[in-house]
């Protein structure tokens, strides 16, 4: 064992006999002193081990606001450092996010720096995708589901499908009678916005996969087609189910032409299932049609809104129904 690993050591044996003495307080705080001085002397590698093996000791005790201090202390090292977003750099942090995400006063404050320094290390953008997607995980795991949403969406290619997972459970919990078809439209439409009409699909087959288990005698499999979407559906009680469907094949037929067959095909959906939504939802609705008109059918239509201020519009936290408004951009900047 190398002379700095032998002192590391020593120092986190100190943490654990304060902690075991019920010092928690003095062990957190003589831990912090410690990593300050190895900043001073540059001996970053040193803090980043001393903080992020001092955090998972505290978070044997519970100890979730000092976790927190030292999971922030250890990222601010990440950025003033500008140490590059590697696999090694993340696991740390997913360490303590894993332990630390049962405590919901300090769990953001953690993973709102983590993503951060992914963006200025990545220069620009909302971040390293496969935390979102860790993150995403662990939020849906804990029943945040408006969270996990935020995350998923610009997750990886895995995020789609544990989002149209995730949104038929969602569905499953606010209600006797949930309208499907309000929950995959989050993801189907919100996926269609942002350009990724493959994560859309993928969105939308995990969600009418677990529907058709659950409802047997109400979605059935149509006759197979030619189409990413394969297999098809119908409900035959659930409108707004077959409309997610039904944009998705209209999209992989679009040509960007707007006086096209598969732009007629697109108006048509819209004018007959908008009204659906209802009077709370109708409006976000259609600046996302708006948007999805422009973005694969050629229809210009000038907004006031910005396209993530549009997208982000659907993340309000549903009571018994989803509601599809009140913005909130906070974790997407």
């Amino acid at each position: 064992m190398s002379a700095a690993n032998s002192r590391i050591e020593r120092f986190i044996n100190n943490l654990r006999q304060n902690l075991t003495d019920g010092n928690y307080y003095e062990g957190h705080q003589e831990l912090r002193a410690i990593a300050i001085r190895l900043v001073k002397q540059k001996k970053h590698s040193r803090a980043i081990q001393l903080l992020y093996l001092g955090a998972l000791e505290l978070c044997q005790y519970n100890q979730w606001g000092s976790v927190a201090d030292l999971a922030s202390f250890m990222i601010n090292i990440y950025v003033e450092e500008k140490l590059p977003v590697t696999d090694d750099n993340k696991e740390r942090i997913y360490g303590i996010l894993e332990k630390l995400s049962q405590a919901t006063e300090y769990y953001p404050r953690v993973y709102e720096a983590a993503i951060q320094w992914t963006i200025k290390e990545q220069e620009g953008g909302v971040g390293d995708s496969q935390m979102h997607h860790f993150i995403g995980c662990l939020q849906r795991n804990k029943g945040r589901y408006q969270e996990a949403e935020q995350h998923f969406l610009v997750g990886t290619s895995e995020s789609p499908q544990a989002l149209g997972g995730m949104l038929f459970d969602w569905a499953m919990r606010t209600g006797r009678q949930p309208d499907y078809g309000l929950f995959v439209a989050r993801g189907v439409l919100k996926y269609l916005a942002i350009g990724w009409y493959d994560a859309a699909c993928f969105c939308w087959k995990a969600f009418v996969a677990k529907l058709a288990l659950a409802l047997p005698d109400e979605v059935k499999q149509q006759q197979q087609q030619q189409s990413k979407l394969s297999p098809v559906y119908y409900c035959n009680t659930q409108p707004l189910v077959n409309f997610g469907q039904l944009l998705l094949l209209a999209v992989e037929r679009a040509d960007g032409k707007p006086e096209s067959p598969s732009t007629r095909v697109f108006i048509q959906i819209r004018n007959n299932y908008v009204s659906s939504f209802g009077d709370e939802n109708g409006q976000t609705v259609n600046d996302l049609l708006d948007i999805v008109g422009e973005k694969y059918f050629g229809i210009v239509v000038h907004r006031q809104q910005s396209l993530f201020d549009i997208v982000n519009s659907m993340f309000a936290a549903p009571s018994s129904q989803p509601r599809i408004q009140s913005p909130s951009t906070e974790a997407m900047d």
